[in-house]
């Protein structure tokens, strides 16, 4: 679907600017420039419910990347604090076509676009702006400049506006006129920096009384900026180039299935893709076509996060992409082009943490913004019941269970992997058996099966047997075998359980090395008797741990003074 995404840029400047002058005309009109909302929605607008700052800010990047801008940077500023440790100031820079004075003074409003209904780019109701930079701090300035013309501003101060500075005689709130102005010095430092040619035309979007910045640091505030930009936009890369604090916003996809893309190729491993499935969405009265939707899939390696592929990632053993793995972690909504939400639930299974490892995105055009539940800040997606249909219909479950399927058998080798003693070394159960075996047995032990412990060493090795028993030993290699299936219960909820140790291992290995033993030295029944034995004992163990485990989950919800047990019903 990516290649055949329509550019934003269109077909020019010339239309659009045009486009920009017929709306002011006519809103200008009929609004009197008037915020037709009393001042305690301005106030309130500041809880919109951002997300976080990061998402505040791409609202100003989306409209950046809809006037054609090349290059989108986010600068901080520190003027009169006399300190570079955390911002003071905000600026959004783009070298797009920028906005005319009477337009400068629309898009201050709530609603002031003349991109209306808009489904080719990624802005409709024209609130990203001012509901984004209230959320951030409590004045904002929108200064612009179109090719051939000179720098106009329009600020909006909440502070002001509580004060009744924009309120006229009848009682409205008035955005003020346009002004000419200078650029504040850091943004024009800035932009002489950059653009050593000359900023024949853009737009600035200057956020100030910043209180409702979320991190302490600079630097904090633009690793956090890059990395999310770095995802959010890494499909629109062609179109602007990012900069946060002067540094550049690497593209990382967050299935890593882009080569050319950061953190692909972090290491070796690498992200195992399954085909992408396209899903055309049409009227289900007409059969008219609505727009389509592309389901892209990846699985990765269980150690994909780890520095140290033996170990988990977990603190400074996970690497970069963990942090990725663990934000975008669910089913990746993008629409246009641009990611806009995350969701752990679907109507038939919810993600958890182990599936962070199983990578899931729905790509939609912007036509389908209703069946999407798209909101007007563009972070959130309410997929509606014939979508879920659809996306069913489309093999979606099936492919969710296969690649969870994947990532368990790639942690299954890992395990049998890690489990696996190093060549020469030995296990302690194995050291304890064997020592064990030297030792004589009392007077009344069977002599043969003396002589055959004595002769014999121990070994411990792991399988994955779907359906098989859930130990067995024999005599390979020459030595005593002891085989653990780590695809059985047994392996994952007692013997690999977060709460065995080390020594509670050891001491689960000894008992079936020993019960191996007398399998293996029985003078009377058949060998396939044993075994029926054995696949006997391996099926009521799992249905044994199954029922405990359903036990367990069920105690979690019953109330204080329900039986411990669910009643029978049977």
């Amino acid at each position: 679907m990516s290649g055949q995404r329509r550019s934003l840029r269109g077909a020019g400047f010339g239309p659009l600017l045009e486009a920009q002058k017929a709306y002011a005309r006519r809103s200008g009109a009929r609004s009197k420039f008037g915020l037709m909302v009393p001042e305690a929605f301005v106030r309130g607008i500041r809880d919109l419910g951002y997300r976080s700052n990061g998402d505040a800010v791409a609202e100003l990047i989306d409209n950046a990347l809809q006037a054609h801008a090349d290059r989108v940077d986010v600068v901080f500023g520190y003027e009169g604090s006399g300190s570079t440790k955390k911002p003071v100031q905000m600026a959004v820079v783009d070298n797009g076509h920028g906005m005319e004075p009477a337009m400068i003074r629309m898009a201050v409003m709530w609603g002031g676009t003349h991109r209306e209904n808009d489904r080719d780019g990624l802005g409709r109701y024209g609130y990203g702006l001012p509901c984004s930079s209230v959320s951030l701090g409590r004045r904002f300035t929108v200064i612009s400049q179109v090719d051939g013309g000179s720098l106009s501003a329009v600020e909006l101060d909440l502070d002001d506006i509580a004060a009744g500075k924009y309120t006229d005689a009848e009682g409205d709130i008035v955005v003020p006129a346009p002004r000419p102005v200078a650029l504040p010095a850091f943004v024009a430092d800035h932009i002489a920096n950059i653009y050593p040619g000359g900023w024949t035309s853009g737009t600035v979007i200057l956020v100030e009384k910043l209180d409702r910045l979320e991190w302490s640091t600079t630097q904090g505030m633009r690793d956090n900026l890059c990395r999310q930009f770095g995802v959010t936009y890494h499909k629109l890369r062609g179109e602007a180039a990012l900069y946060v604090d002067g540094h550049f916003v690497y593209p990382v996809d967050p299935l890593f299935l882009t080569p050319e893309f950061s953190l692909y190729d972090l290491d070796e491993e690498r992200a195992q893709p399954f085909d992408p499935v396209r899903v055309e969405v049409r009227d289900t009265q007409s059969g008219a076509y609505l727009g389509a939707a592309t389901l892209r899939y990846a699985w990765l390696p269980p150690s994909f996060g780890s520095v140290d592929k033996e170990r988990d990632a977990v603190g400074l053993n996970a690497n970069a992409r963990f942090s990725i793995l663990k934000d975008y972690h669910g089913i990746i909504f993008s629409r246009n082009g641009r990611l806009i939400d995350v969701q752990t639930r679907t109507p038939w299974t919810s993600f958890i943490n182990n599936d962070r490892y199983i990578r899931v995105e729905v790509e939609f055009s912007a036509t389908l913004d209703e069946l999407f539940g798209v909101t007007t800040s563009k972070q959130q997606v309410t997929v509606s019941p014939a979508i879920w249909d659809l996306l069913r219909e489309a093999g979606l479950p099936k492919a969710i269970e296969q690649l969870r399927s994947k990532v368990k058998e790639a942690k299954a080798e890992r395990r049998l992997k890690t489990l696996s003693p190093e060549p020469g070394q030995m296990r302690l159960s194995e050291r304890a058996m064997s020592r064990a075996s030297l030792l004589r047995e009392p007077a009344h032990s069977n002599p043969q099966w003396d002589l055959g412990l004595r002769v014999s060493p121990y070994r411990l090795d792991f399988e994955h047997a779907a359906g098989g028993l859930f130990f067995r030993t024999d005599r390979s290699g020459g030595a005593r075998t002891l085989h653990i299936n780590t695809a059985h219960r047994f392996f994952e909820e007692i013997y690999q359980s977060p709460a065995a140790t080390p020594m509670l291992r050891s001491a689960l290995e000894l008992l079936l090395f020993t019960l191996g033993d007398v399998i293996l030295n029985e003078d009377n029944g058949s060998a396939s008797e044993s075994a029926h034995r054995m696949l006997a004992w391996s099926r009521r163990l799992d249905l044994a741990l199954q029922t405990l485990a359903d036990h367990l989950k069920w105690t979690d919800e019953i109330d204080v003074g329900q039986p411990a047990w669910p009643e029978d019903t049977t």
